[in-house]
């Protein structure tokens, strides 16, 4: 069915995800992939909840960006350009009436077998998988088709990328199924600043940049016209969703806004805004789907919808560099048939450990040593310090003073935390690390990170912004 209106052209239509984010404006016409070919920075405001819901989230969410009128196209639904300019329709939601249904492990198997074969069908070069040894691109090595043209690849995480968890549980992965597998050191991301901004301009933080320097490396490795497969979003449909499915009901936008902003701080903070909003997105998403109030099921859904804004950068950046990219835990046909099997079996993704365990695939068993601590970011500041930000010309959208304070702890003055989180890994100074942590102390380097991170782009906003008006007034 079609709800195509006399003189009408279908501009756009997502898919059940929206997993690959489109921007519209409804008073310019402009429409696209990028955020920024549909900015008019001349005319530019700013949009008090969007903004701040980017603050807090970290990437634009609820349909809404920092940007006054700029909009994103929500999941199952069209962009129509007419006589009168852009409209959306909004299709029924293909993921709920999954919610009824019961799902196999083997129709799994086989729906996620089918897509992985037809995805290494349609390479031209080789297969690329980057691989953690996590269960998402464990399950995708063992059930690619032909092992010949498969390409596994790892960056580290801790100081020693060889001794890293990802590394370590890699390596042995390739070699019980004997693929070809590489190390890719990393460290200079902070370098892709302006690429970054290219590709997404304010619709997510920063944080990816590191992609660009893997994918860079890996391009030098491997065929013209290679693939690359993502396990993207696979760990939420396969059984990692125990805090969402053991909230309380969601009664309010508060509610909604406690459940699905990250925990792990890789945002900044919308009380140093100089907006006010109060959640009108978080209020319109409960509205929309009432069904995530109770099901847990139903919260995986919205929560990896809202977090593609972001995640897309796993699938766009290796594109930018000419790879081909498939997402096999994104077809509505895999992921909902795993979020749909019974629940004592998604426990802790009981199927899948089960399941590579009986492939000999099981890496837990083998208690490999290996360093588990994450300190990319922290040598990324060693290895290319970071800039500070503008607090005057941030002082337009947020307070000065969190913006001083940012750059602060990005600084120099950060290697004291930096110091005293690292000796909570220490033998012998844990207690003191401890105690010195209660204060917060410890938390400052990469809360201002993440922060300064989030508010990079906003920088690069207003310059841009500014350029074009005195442009504008030049001419």
């Amino acid at each position: 069915m079609t709800d195509r209106r006399p003189g009408e052209e279908l501009v756009y239509e997502s898919d059940w995800l929206a997993s690959e984010p489109f921007f519209y404006d409804l008073r310019s016409g402009r429409a696209g992939h990028e955020i920024d070919a549909v900015i008019d920075l001349a005319d530019l405001e700013f949009d008090a909840e969007g903004f701040n819901d980017y603050l807090d989230f970290g990437y634009a969410v609820f349909e809404r960006t920092p940007v006054r009128g700029v909009h994103m196209l929500r999941h199952a639904a069209r962009l129509w350009r007419g006589p009168d300019g852009l409209r959306v329709e909004y299709l029924d939601d293909p993921a709920w009436a999954w919610l009824d249904r019961s799902s196999t492990v083997h129709e799994v198997l086989e729906a996620a077998g089918a897509k992985v074969a037809e995805a290494c069908a349609a390479a031209r070069g080789e297969v690329v998988v980057p691989t953690s040894g996590g269960l998402d691109s464990r399950l995708i090595d063992a059930l690619l088709p032909d092992r010949r043209r498969a390409r596994l690849f790892t960056y580290g995480l801790s100081d020693d990328p060889r001794r890293s968890f990802e590394a370590v549980k890699a390596r042995e992965l390739a070699r019980r199924l004997g693929l070809r597998w590489e190390l890719v050191p990393l460290g200079g991301f902070h370098r892709y600043f302006d690429e970054w901004d290219a590709l997404f301009g304010v619709s997510t933080h920063a944080h990816g940049m590191y992609q660009i320097e893997f994918y860079r490396q890996v391009r030098e490795r491997v065929a013209p016209g290679s693939l690359v497969i993502s396990g993207s979003c696979g760990e939420r449909f396969a059984g990692d969703d125990k805090r969402l499915r053991g909230l309380p009901p969601l009664r309010d936008a508060a509610d909604v806004m406690a459940a699905f902003r990250r925990r792990t701080g890789m945002n900044a903070d919308s009380h140093y805004s100089r907006f006010r909003s109060a959640h009108e997105g978080a209020a319109r998403l409960l509205e929309q789907a009432p069904c995530i109030a109770t099901d847990g099921r139903a919260r995986v859904v919205a929560m990896v919808r809202l977090r593609l804004t972001l995640l897309s950068y796993l699938v766009r950046v290796p594109a930018s560099l000419g790879f081909g990219t498939r997402t096999p835990f994104l077809d509505i046909d895999v992921a909902m048939r795993m979020l749909t099997l019974p629940q004592e079996v998604r426990e802790d993704r009981r199927w899948e450990r089960d399941l590579l365990a009986r492939l000999g695939l099981d890496l837990e068993a083998a208690e490999l040593p290996a360093d588990g601590r994450n300190t990319l970011n922290l040598r990324g500041m060693r290895r290319v310090p970071l800039r500070p930000l503008d607090a005057s010309l941030l002082r337009e959208v947020v307070d000065p003073a969190y913006v001083r304070w940012v750059n602060r702890w990005v600084g120099p003055m950060g290697l004291s935390s930096e110091i005293l989180w690292r000796l909570a890994w220490t033998p012998g100074f844990r207690r003191v690390s401890e105690a010195l942590r209660s204060t917060g102390l410890a938390d400052r380097r990469l809360t201002a990170y993440n922060a300064y991170l989030t508010l990079k782009p906003i920088e690069a906003l207003l310059r841009r912004r500014d350029l074009a008006r005195r442009g504008a007034h030049a001419g």
